[in-house]
């Protein structure tokens, strides 16, 4: 498995978490490596907190070129991410090692 930066997100991830996930961004583009959210744990996210993860995404690929993945997800963030259609869009799913 490659070398990744791993974040375990909150169980609510909403915009309250803005500056906390601001400097998450900064660590991960400073790292430079890919990218994994860990979403095991989360039971709600707001439409700030996917626009939160699409812009990640967007700042790591210009900036590094790396991507961003998601390992792990509750059935509540896989359904989310899935009607938001942002898997293969602004995130990998993270295979099952």
């Amino acid at each position: 498995m490659t070398d990744r930066y791993r974040v375990s997100l909150p169980e609510k991830f909403s915009f309250e978490h803005y500056e906390w996930f601001r400097g998450i961004y900064n660590e991960a583009i400073i790292a430079c490596k890919p990218v994994e959210l860990i979403c095991s744990k989360v039971t709600f996210l707001d439409s700030a907190a996917l626009g939160m993860i699409a812009s990640f995404h967007k700042g790591l690929k210009s900036v590094s070129n790396n991507d961003l993945f998601v390992s792990s997800p509750s059935m509540y963030c896989d359904e989310l991410f899935q009607l938001a259609n942002m898997y293969g869009r602004y995130i990998h799913l993270q295979p099952v090692s």
